[in-house]
């Protein structure tokens, strides 16, 4: 497995932008974490992570940019190698609802607009400086199409993301803002910090002052 590692990796490093100053090393690091998440679906045979590995490309993220915008075409598939996001649609009043959060190991799509073929209802939008290693709709779409391994691979991502929202809608039917607060700070250890508070309100389905309650309360 060394041997892949060492051809891919430096492949991917020469190819980001120099004016990032991102290391070998980093690279290295994202690499390695790209691979153990991918194993979480399916075991990795050798020569998969080499096709894998080939079709990676690095992309930098700013503040405040998006990954993917409302109404936009959804064309890639991206493993958040460093950085966090928010995934958020917008209501008929124009207010701003935030569906999921989203950081580093873990993986970043439009992926339902994309299986339909359809523009995305949701944006994509970088909380902080991010960095991504992302393959093309497309690249990904013929590896599913031509390789058992990656349709396994592509059906528990889809159950992973099914689950989740299960889980999240049945948060927002059953439980109160307090017992959601707890979940969200369990699922996300560390978030609370890095994230505003109107953000996290949002997430919760309160307003900003009902979150500041929750928590003098939990202070107290």
């Amino acid at each position: 497995m060394d041997d892949i590692f060492n051809k891919y990796i430096p492949l991917l490093w020469r190819g980001i932008d120099p004016k990032y100053q991102i290391t070998e090393n980093e690279v290295k690091t994202w690499v390695l974490s790209f691979y153990t998440m991918l194993n979480r679906f399916s075991d990795l045979p050798y020569e998969k992570v080499e096709n894998g590995l080939s079709l990676l490309k690095h992309q930098r993220v700013n503040t405040r940019e998006h990954f993917i915008k409302i109404d936009a075409v959804s064309d890639k598939l991206a493993f958040i190698a460093r950085g966090l996001f928010r995934v958020y649609y917008i209501t008929d009043d124009g207010s701003e609802k935030i569906l999921v959060f989203r950081g580093s190991g873990y993986m970043l799509s439009a992926f339902s607009a994309f299986l339909e073929n359809k523009v995305s209802w949701f944006g994509i939008q970088a909380l902080e400086e991010s960095d991504l290693l992302y393959i093309t709709f497309e690249d990904y779409k013929k590896q599913v199409q031509k390789d058992p391994f990656w349709q396994i691979i592509n059906a528990r991502y889809i159950e992973m993301l099914f689950i989740e929202k299960e889980k999240r809608e049945r948060e927002l039917l059953s439980d109160n803002a307090e017992t959601r607060y707890k979940h969200f700070l369990k699922k996300y250890p560390g978030f609370e910090t890095r994230i505003k508070q109107y953000h996290i309100a949002s997430y919760l389905g309160i307003s900003p002052v009902a979150l500041s309650r929750i928590r003098n309360k939990r202070k107290s």
